[in-house]
């Protein structure tokens, strides 16, 4: 079936973060760098699409180490009304809109960032003179705040998103919502269709969830949020009264048991399709959700956001593709130099190991042996270099230790040979991802949804060594990277090491290359066209946005 997708009535791309510009603090992790990957997709190909998010401020968005190893946060220090950001405006002026909550009137504005001609993203913000204090305060970082803070920033997201869309007179052809936070986009969207159609409430409502996409991003707990069900009602109360319901009925179909209220399940409730990110993602929720008809399009990455172009260049010869691999990794050892102070040896076989931190990637899992690992990365004849990176979430105090505990591994009994590089972010990400030999990935099984960076790493002929989960679930990793066990990661990661990758990178021919490295970098490189933003925008027309 064809997209009925039109200039007039475009995609409307819902998240809670962005990872637009590496300075701009509205993204937390891969969701972030994933959403901004799909609107600059759109830009390229001419598609229609806005993007709708939240304007963070950027409280504890940078990640500091201190010289005794220990994690600092420090506040952003980018100002909106100075930056690329373009305030909304409407008839010459600023726009602000008010969010009514019976006894409560909140103020929001928005500020854009055309990505291409019919391309705009849309960030919004309760950052505004005269709003209560709690609403302010919303706007301090990504995924902040006690259960309150959350449901309005959900709220501002969900209807402020749709009120924005209206004020603007856009009429979106679907409403792709990511992860379950902008779900009460429903709840505006059925007052709307009460208003202008004179549709009854459960016609306006059947109607609006037409028109909804839900995409998961994860079936690990932490992105799937619930509330106490006391919780959820005072919040929903102002707006059934408005649609003329009882508060039940706008917050039933999130209803897990008589006193949780999950997102997620309201996701799936109120939206006509269901999408997974990955194949082994889609078995997964399959499982979890079994009811729901799940569609799969494995995630992708923007290649030209994160593809070295001259790696594009198929005719490149052995030596030409090798030279501009150890260019990079020298670029790479430069940017650590300057963010750590230390230096390394880019003739090392360097292995990277970066992406938020969180207990199902098994951050640590590489360190369980240390006289071992030790052993073999300080080989004279084969000598190897771990780079780390990784943010905490700013309220997770496990996560802030897991990280300092690291970094005195790496200080301590890994000295000279592993360096962890602060500030995990798009600028360090593009270096790590063209700069490394080796691309380490030590999910869980079964709890990578999808996973993008190692994708990232591929198109810049950086090998993988991965526990085969997510996305990597779908590659034949023979004679283009190495898969762990994921029964002993880090067994099987020390002989993968020792006896293969090592002898791999430093066996040369005559003209010192190591001739079936590049050949498996080429094969990466290939394989990576299957992973690409591209190709996921063809699917979500074809099976979405239909």
């Amino acid at each position: 079936m064809e997209s009925v997708v039109t200039y007039a009535n475009p995609v409307a791309f819902f998240c809670a973060e962005f990872a637009i510009d590496n300075d701009l603090p509205t993204y937390a992790g891969g969701l972030g760098i994933l959403s901004a990957d799909i609107l600059n997709q759109a830009a390229d190909n001419n598609f229609p699409m806005v993007g709708i998010g939240i304007l963070y401020k950027g409280k504890h968005y940078i990640q500091h180490i201190t010289a005794d190893g220990k994690e600092e946060k420090r506040d952003s220090e980018f100002d909106h009304d100075t930056s690329f950001l373009r305030p909304v405006t409407k008839d010459g002026k600023q726009l602000v809109f008010t969010l009514e909550l019976e006894s409560t009137k909140v103020k929001v504005k928005a500020y854009q960032v055309r990505l291409g001609d019919i391309t705009t993203a849309y960030f919004l913000s309760t950052y505004v003179d005269g709003n209560p204090p709690d609403w302010v305060s919303d706007m301090n970082k990504v995924y902040g705040g006690d259960q309150n803070s959350q449901i309005r920033q959900q709220i501002l997201l969900g209807v402020g998103g749709i009120r924005l869309l209206k004020e603007l007179e856009i009429v979106p052809s679907f409403y792709h919502i990511n992860e379950g936070r902008p779900g009460f986009i429903i709840w505006e969207l059925t007052k709307i269709l009460m208003e202008e159609k004179k549709l009854p409430f459960e016609e306006a409502w059947k109607n609006a969830r037409e028109k909804i996409i839900y995409t998961n991003h994860t079936l690990v707990p932490a992105g799937n949020l619930t509330y106490p069900i006391e919780v959820i009602e005072k919040w929903a109360a102002p707006f059934a009264r408005q649609l003329g319901v009882e508060t039940n009925r706008i917050i039933k179909d999130g209803i897990i048991n008589p006193s949780t209220f999950s997102i997620t399940d309201f996701a799936l409730n109120i939206s006509k399709k269901q999408q997974a990110v990955s194949k082994i993602h889609a078995q997964g929720a399959k499982k979890m959700w079994p009811k729901y008809n799940w569609i799969s399009i494995t995630n992708g990455v923007h290649k030209g956001r994160w593809q070295d172009s001259d790696f594009r260049n198929k005719s490149l010869s052995n030596l030409e593709i090798w030279n501009l691999h150890m260019a990079k990794k020298r670029e790479l050892a430069e940017t650590v130099l300057k963010r750590t102070g230390i230096g390394y040896d880019p003739e090392r076989l360097v292995i990277t190991w970066a992406r938020r931190l969180a207990d199902y990637k098994q951050p640590k899992a590489i360190f369980a042996n240390l006289p071992r690992l030790k052993a073999i990365i300080t080989n004279p004849k084969m000598p190897v270099q771990i780079l780390f990176a990784g943010n905490s979430h700013s309220d997770d105090p496990s996560a802030k230790a897991l990280i300092e505990e690291i970094i005195q591994i790496m200080a301590h009994d890994l000295f000279g040979h592993a360096i962890f590089i602060p500030n995990y972010n798009i600028s360090l990400a593009n270096h790590l991802v063209s700069g490394s030999d080796l691309w380490l990935n030590t999910p869980k099984e079964g709890l990578e949804a999808s996973g993008t960076s190692g994708m990232k790493a591929i198109s810049n002929g950086v090998l993988n060594c991965t526990v085969q989960d997510g996305w990597s679930h779908e590659v034949n990793w023979d004679g283009i990277g190495w898969v762990l066990d994921p029964q002993r990661v880090s067994d099987s990661f020390y002989d993968l090491l020792e006896q293969k990758i090592a002898p791999c990178y430093y066996t040369r021919d005559e003209n010192g290359l190591p001739l079936e490295w590049i050949d498996m970098m080429r094969k990466s490189i290939e394989l990576s066209d299957q992973f690409s933003t591209e190709r996921v925008l063809e699917e979500y027309k074809k099976l979405l946005y239909c």
